[in-house]
């Protein structure tokens, strides 16, 4: 054996024991379907009165003060929740001002071109917060809330708003109400004051409702859908013809459309409770099959379809969070779709392109597709029993 091959042999047993460790790892920490958009509520008060209601994180608020006071970057949570609680009363204090006082500076309130002034702003006091940290955090970390308020001149007919990018993408629900997804960064479109509608939209909107949404759709898949990331590369592992796989992401694609739009429209209305376990048991099936059948079954494009109608029905828990755009639901209904299906070619061309040369080697179903399959049959199997639990 050459000295070359026994190198190419090496990387690619160690990348292969990296990409079990890293599928074994994460499963320990991510969570389907968990969306962590921060809530804002801007609500029209009497006398001409408005206020804004921030539902945030507090570690993700801290989690930049934290981070730049010991030089480190990407701390965890567990990381962020020791150093809060080992910050004496009068750090957490001014921990607590330098945060209410960034998000004040940085939320902008604009009547056409007129800024207004956030003339009181308030958020959670001291004992709130040693109350809150004295207790184990949950999904949503350590929920708090800051509330400003302000006038609003009668002259003005729309408002758009700018939230400081500390609060990631967020979603920003209208008094009578009414839902916006608002990019980390970005500024809202005009919300109308005299009605809960937004002005007539323009081919800007439409193109701009679109990138939003279809990112949106992206990103649940990459980075946080791990569990339709495994589903996806278990179809791959045993596809050993590309338009075989086609005819399966397809079958696929095709059914969880219909649930995500059944979903969606509340014509179909099934519990997360109940859903979630069901995905991360149609993922343990894929992978299992895989180790035991050594050929394609016809009859796996019908189980693909059934279990894309499950999936869907995840897709359209998200989308229901998130809120569709007013006046612009099947568009965002469809870029939000377009961004999963590009995420998950994205996914196997990926998959694809790391595992094209090994596909025709004799060794390549020991070595590959039962290993890796194993690992994702026990990732999803102990999220089967997590999320029944």
């Amino acid at each position: 054996m050459s000295q070359l091959s026994i190198i190419m042999k090496s990387i690619f047993k160690q990348s292969f024991h990296l990409l079990c460790y890293l599928l074994i790892s994460a499963s320990f920490t991510a969570v389907a379907h968990v969306n962590k958009l921060t809530k804002v509520e801007f609500s029209l008060l009497a006398n001409h009165q408005y206020q804004l209601t921030l539902h945030a994180d507090l570690l993700h608020l801290l989690s930049q003060q934290l981070s730049a006071s010991s030089n480190a970057k990407n701390i965890d949570d567990d990381e962020l929740i020791h150093r809060i609680n080992e910050l004496s009363i009068k750090e957490l204090l001014k921990a607590l001002s330098i945060s209410k006082q960034h998000l004040k500076s940085n939320t902008l309130i604009y009547l056409e071109q007129q800024l207004l002034i956030i003339e009181d702003f308030q958020g959670p006091t001291l004992a709130e917060v040693k109350n809150l940290i004295a207790r184990p955090a949950g999904n949503q970390g350590y929920p708090v809330t800051y509330i400003g308020r302000g006038k609003i001149p009668t002259t003005g007919t729309s408002v758009k708003i700018s939230l400081p990018e500390v609060l990631g993408d967020t979603l920003l629900t209208i008094s009578k109400p009414q839902q916006l997804l608002v990019a980390q960064g970005d500024i809202s479109p005009n919300i109308s004051l005299h009605n809960s509608s937004i002005p007539k939209s323009q081919l800007t909107q439409v193109i701009s409702t679109s990138l939003m949404y279809g990112y949106q759709g992206f990103i649940h898949i990459i980075p946080k859908g791990l569990d339709h990331i495994l589903f996806v590369l278990a179809l791959f592992l045993l596809t050993a013809k590309f338009s075989t796989l086609l005819w399966q992401v397809s079958a696929f694609t095709v059914a969880h459309t219909i649930t995500l739009a059944l979903g969606i429209f509340g014509i179909v209305n099934i519990s997360a409770n109940i859903v979630e376990p069901l995905i991360a048991l149609s993922i343990a099936y894929v992978a299992i099959e895989n180790i035991f059948a050594n050929n394609l079954k016809k009859w796996r494009v019908v189980v693909i379809f059934i279990f894309g109608l499950l999936h869907g029905l995840g897709f359209s828990s998200v989308l229901l969070e998130l809120g569709l755009a007013p006046n612009q639901y099947i568009i965002s209904l469809i870029a939000f779709n377009v961004g999963v299906e590009i995420a998950q070619i994205t996914v196997l061309l990926i998959a694809l392109l790391c595992l094209y040369r090994f596909q025709k080697k004799s060794w390549y179903r020991q070595r590959i597709i039962k290993p890796l399959s194993m690992v994702i049959a026990l990732v999803a199997s102990y999220w089967f029993f997590e999320r029944l639990i």
